[in-house]
């Protein structure tokens, strides 16, 4: 009878302890739960600048002593920042860089995981040295679902590009090597999101510091935030 009744006295304190640490995971996976949407903040936090980029020998549209400067990391294959192009940046060009308020310069971050990226972005700086930059930006946005039949020398072919001073250009390592400098400045300053946008007060000596903004943002969201910019600019 002792031992019977001693068996369901553990049997009891066993039940009672994992009901007890039951209990208290359930109470300690709700707080972490809680914490965690507490703390959450519905603004994503963008990285920052550890210094100033540097812009000299970067594409660029505009007015160069535009009050305000904005420098896009972009990769030629990425569908976010082809929606950039379609759907903002004509806007941005109409209203801003046209009327002189805002200065647009291009970087390149083609990801590792474009295989067409890095080729397009050397055809795009190539054609740079043939005065059809843009045309050619333009151009590898406009038809980025063929670039893996095509090719960026395809499609600059259609842009009646002289395609041997192309080659020659894209198979200089100095080309190469440009491409490579923008994709590490990115990577020191964190930045590893297509497309990226740093936005801030133009600098005279070509160098360029700001606030980093990740994303394709939708035009409203996008013209909300230069007009900030310029306001804050003409408060100092």
């Amino acid at each position: 009878m002792p031992v019977a009744s001693t068996a369901k006295n553990a049997l009891m304190v066993a039940i009672s302890m994992g009901m007890g640490i039951g209990i208290t995971l359930a109470t300690q996976h709700w707080n972490r739960q809680t914490n965690q949407l507490t703390n959450q903040s519905p603004i994503k936090q963008n990285p920052s600048l550890v210094s100033p980029l540097l812009l000299t020998g970067e594409p660029w549209i505009g007015r160069e002593d535009a009050p305000l400067t904005i420098v896009e990391f972009s990769d030629f294959e990425c569908s976010y920042c082809r929606r950039f192009h379609q759907t903002v940046l004509p806007k941005l060009k109409k209203e801003y860089i046209e009327s002189g308020l805002v200065r647009f310069i291009h970087k390149d971050l083609p990801l590792p995981f474009h295989s067409q990226a890095k080729p397009a972005a050397a055809a795009a700086r190539c054609a740079g040295e043939q005065n059809r930059y843009w045309q050619m930006y333009r151009a590898l946005f406009d038809q980025q679902a063929c670039l893996q039949c095509k090719g960026a020398k395809g499609i600059a072919l259609e842009q009646e590009l002289n395609t041997a001073e192309l080659d020659r250009c894209m198979s200089r390592p100095t080309t190469l090597a440009l491409i490579n400098a923008n994709v590490s400045e990115a990577q020191l300053h964190g930045i590893r999101a297509t497309p990226t946008f740093v936005i801030g007060r133009t600098q005279a000596d070509n160098s360029h510091s700001g606030t980093i903004i990740e994303g394709a943002l939708p035009w409203p969201q996008f013209k909300t935030m230069v007009d900030q910019h310029l306001t804050a600019l003409r408060g100092t």
